[in-house]
């Protein structure tokens, strides 16, 4: 099934870098590494009060913590824009907006699949974390949910800005470029080859939760089965919305889902 996206493969080459795009994406997402802080320092508070002191200076720490996500995170976009360019993948409502020209998706029905996918997602991931919390305990998610109520709002930016630049905007689309150089038609992403890419990278996605969960749960077959199919339908999802409807349509799902774990989700667990 080809892209929702109008503007060809030739046309989107042709076009000038999105620097506005970059600087616009990597100041939200540096804002939703910060939004995560406050509720991470929650969960892993028992590992940074037993941790040895730093030999350098808090302000010093932040500092350092800034320039490097800003360098990473740069990276990010900047190569996952280059590359969406080529099939058609990006950012096309923020592009639109911030070049003031039309876009080739709607932005209502963006929006609007992305809030829809996300609530959907969201209650399938929590009723199945309800199921699980008794039998484990240390899940993050019975971890956050002791944590105030504007911490865990905060960390659903993090979720829907940051972990789609990094899956969808680039993993995702790097994996799609690599696949497409075994195409006969390397001008245009087959289906084929997306949803090789979307599922490896749900694969990855799932995988890449395991070493925050190690610090405060012991990681068994059954917690690897359990992000690998949790993450796994979340990444898949996100990634198709990517893929027909943009990177924004994608956050917002992202948003949503992390909304009703996090933030609706700790109401129905028994203390």
């Amino acid at each position: 099934m080809p892209s929702e996206f109008t503007t060809s493969p030739a046309e989107a080459r042709e076009q000038k870098y999105p620097w506005r795009v970059f600087w616009f994406l990597l100041l939200a997402a540096l804002a939703g590494a910060a939004a995560a802080v406050p509720l991470l320092l929650e969960i892993f508070r028992p590992l940074i009060q037993n941790a040895p002191r730093p030999s350098i200076s808090p302000p010093l720490i932040i500092v350092i913590g800034i320039a490097q996500n800003s360098v990473f995170l740069g990276v990010l976009i900047g190569v996952g824009l280059v590359l969406a360019r080529k099939f058609d993948m990006g950012a096309p409502l923020l592009e639109s907006w911030l070049y003031d020209k039309k876009s080739p998706v709607s932005a209502r029905d963006s929006v609007k699949q992305g809030v829809l996918v996300g609530i959907a997602v969201g209650i399938v991931l929590l009723v199945t974390l309800l199921i699980a919390a008794p039998y484990f305990p240390g899940l993050p998610f019975v971890s956050a949910a002791h944590a105030a109520l504007w911490k865990r709002v905060l960390v659903c930016f993090y979720g829907g800005i940051d972990e789609e630049i990094l899956t969808r905007l680039f993993l995702l689309t790097l994996v799609a470029w690599i696949g497409a150089r075994f195409q006969k038609q390397k001008t245009r992403l087959s289906p084929a080859t997306f949803w090789f890419a979307n599922v490896i990278v749900a694969i990855l996605f799932g995988l890449g939760h395991l070493p925050n969960a190690s610090m405060v749960m012991h990681i068994t077959p059954t917690v690897v089965v359990l992000a690998l199919l949790l993450n796994g339908v979340a990444a898949i999802t996100f990634g198709y919305l990517y893929w027909k409807r943009g990177l924004e349509s994608a956050i917002v799902a992202h948003f949503c889902a992390d909304f009703v774990i996090y933030v609706v989700g700790p109401a129905f667990l028994k203390s």
